[in-house]
């Protein structure tokens, strides 16, 4: 099943702008792209919340919810 929504992203270092396109791509794991490039990833792994993870590897952090961990890329 494959589910997105969008998010929009403020500028990285790096210039990447835009709004987040998340994918459910298996159980657990959501992949985010922007301006059709890879933004990041989040992970839930073994009910221990959501781990997001930006397209330069940076952990964001755990979150409680899926919406936390989406959001935590527009902080």
């Amino acid at each position: 099943m494959t589910m997105t929504s969008s998010r929009t992203s403020p500028s990285d270092p790096q210039g990447f702008t835009n709004a987040i396109s998340w994918t459910a791509v298996q159980s657990g794991l959501w992949v985010g792209k922007a301006n059709g490039e890879f933004a990041g990833m989040i992970e839930a792994p073994s009910g221990n919340g959501f781990v997001a993870t930006t397209r330069l590897a940076k952990t964001l952090g755990v979150f409680a919810t899926i919406e936390q961990a989406k959001a935590s890329f527009s902080d």
